[in-house]
């Protein structure tokens, strides 16, 4: 195939010559999704600073970690569902199903009464937001030629590094100076506000197809995937992975991914298309989202530990040190989406994105007990611009060659292999940082053998407070061992995604959108 391919024909079928909507209409259509893509973003990171005070008045302390993973699961799970649903129905009402699910709860978590109400109502969250991300980037696909889309695409991801960044600080200040439930109620202005203008101006023209909903695979798609995530988030910490409820869990979700690739075959309108995976462009680019989502996230959980065991610092401010990541993330993003507006290419960007997520993986992988806190941060800077230019553009292209009656189930599933890149990058990175730990500490500590590994990951700054020099040095030494050997393995993986990145085919990318006037 030539390196720029001047015409589409999977493309032939969508009404990508209808003509465009007036300016100033597109103008506030885009200003709606990006208050609403605020408002799921933010929560999904405000309630990190905030959730140590939500404990000491909720109590159940267990309980933790199921507030974030109630979220995770709910948006993850559901965003195929979405994206296929908008295809046959429409996305206007859907994505104000959204809105009204994502504020609905909201308010519900404010006025909890207890941590298991609390997580119920973050689920509901989770369902909302996985329909706002995307719903969001495939309206935009609606509205513009996949030409100008690059710019605002670019925009959009910059709004999700900018709210990942704002999430934390708003919820320490409003834990501080208010109550912690305003950390729920602060967003629903925003949500009201994009729900009134998609009501006033959200017209896409739309043709319902009379099919029919495949509910048997949406069933086994929410079995194997909550299976799955369940696997990830919960083996070696609530209990052991060669466990039952380890193997219980993965053998579901290794059943239910073989179910429900059968029953993809079989349906006429699958959830997940396997036409889409007939395309080497839409495989590519799942394949290197999933290796950037899982990289993305490596730097959220192993910048944070290394900065409190190594630098000292508290979790809230280990948390604003990771600023200059999501900088680099919006520097990228918006960079990216100006280059493929002005010249109509984006092959050389995504390769450009692996290229220096590598770079920076490596960074980190020269971490050590000496590296100070501009050392570390200047490194997930680097990471951030590499994931930051390979988000938004592969999504362009995707949904620059896909007809338009699978933009939604195209759009749905690059997020989706996303999230799951962050599931199971956190899992396996996770298992082999502590091996490495358990690897080191013995070595470095005296009696280290008789450490509680979990208790001092768990809880990093009680290292701090060690009044043994030798053992709090070697602990110290232990942990940025273990994360530079995490990282060091992590090049081959990043390395992939070059390859990948090089191998993806350019289409010419239209100028006209899929809805006109």
């Amino acid at each position: 195939m030539n390196s720029f391919d001047k015409s589409i024909s999977i493309s032939d079928s969508s009404p990508a010559g209808s003509g465009n909507l007036p300016k100033r209409q597109v103008l506030v259509i885009i200003l709606t999704l990006m208050l609403a893509q605020m408002m799921a973003a933010i929560e999904g990171t405000v309630v990190s600073t905030a959730l140590p005070t939500i404990i000491g008045d909720l109590g159940r302390r267990d309980l933790y970690t199921w507030v974030f993973t109630s979220y995770f699961i709910a948006s993850t799970s559901t965003t195929p569902l979405w994206g296929k649903l908008s295809d046959l129905w429409g996305r206007k009402s859907l994505y104000q199903a959204a809105i009204v699910i994502f504020m609905a709860g909201s308010v519900l978590a404010g006025v909890s009464s207890g941590m298991t109400m609390l997580i119920v109502f973050r689920a509901i969250q989770g369902l909302g937001a996985g329909g706002l991300f995307t719903l969001s980037m495939a309206i935009l696909a609606d509205v513009l030629s996949p030409r100008e889309r690059g710019r605002y695409q670019g925009y959009m991801g910059g709004i999700f590094a900018l709210a990942t960044i704002l999430g934390p600080l708003a919820g320490g200040l409003l834990v501080d100076y208010a109550h912690w439930r305003w950390v729920f109620f602060m967003v629903l202005p925003l949500g009201g506000i994009s729900l009134v203008m998609s009501v006033t101006h959200l017209e896409l023209a739309f043709a319902r197809r009379e099919a029919r909903v495949d509910y048997t695979g949406a069933g086994l798609l929410l079995v194997w995937v909550i299976a799955i995530i369940l696997a990830m988030e919960l083996g070696g910490d609530s209990w052991d992975w060669v466990s039952t409820p380890s193997i219980g869990l993965l053998a579901a979700g290794v059943g239910g991914v073989a179910l429900f690739v059968a029953q993809q075959r079989r349906t006429t309108e699958a959830i997940l298309p396997p036409r889409l995976f007939r395309l080497r462009l839409f495989n590519f680019s799942c394949a290197i989202q999933f290796i950037s989502g899982a990289a993305m996230l490596s730097a959220g959980i192993f910048g944070p530990l290394f900065l409190q065991v190594v630098t000292d610092v508290n979790a809230t401010r280990s948390g604003l040190l990771l600023v200059p990541m999501m900088l680099g993330m919006l520097l990228t993003s918006v960079s990216a989406g100006q280059v493929l507006t002005r010249t109509g290419r984006y092959k050389a960007v995504p390769i450009f994105g692996a290229v220096v997520l590598t770079l920076g993986v490596w960074m980190m992988s020269t971490l050590s007990a000496e590296s100070s806190t501009l050392t570390a941060m200047a490194f997930l800077f680097t990471m951030g611009c590499g994931v930051g230019a390979i988000m938004q553009v592969l999504l362009v292209a995707v949904q620059n060659i896909v007809p338009h009656d699978d933009l939604g189930a195209a759009t749905s599933a690059s997020n989706f292999f996303r999230s799951l890149g962050q599931t199971f990058g956190s899992a396996v990175m996770g298992v082999m940082f502590t091996a490495r730990l358990d690897h080191y500490l013995p070595r470095l500590v005296p009696g280290g053998d008789q450490l509680d590994i979990e208790a001092l990951i768990a809880v990093p700054t009680q290292i701090g407070a060690i009044e043994s020099a030798s053992v709090r040095d070697g602990i110290v030494e232990s942990f940025a061992s273990a994360i530079a050997d995490v990282y060091w393995w992590a090049i081959p993986v990043t390395a992939l995604a070059v390859v990948l990145a090089a191998l993806v085919p350019e289409y010419r990318l239209r100028e006209k959108a899929a809805i006109g006037n």
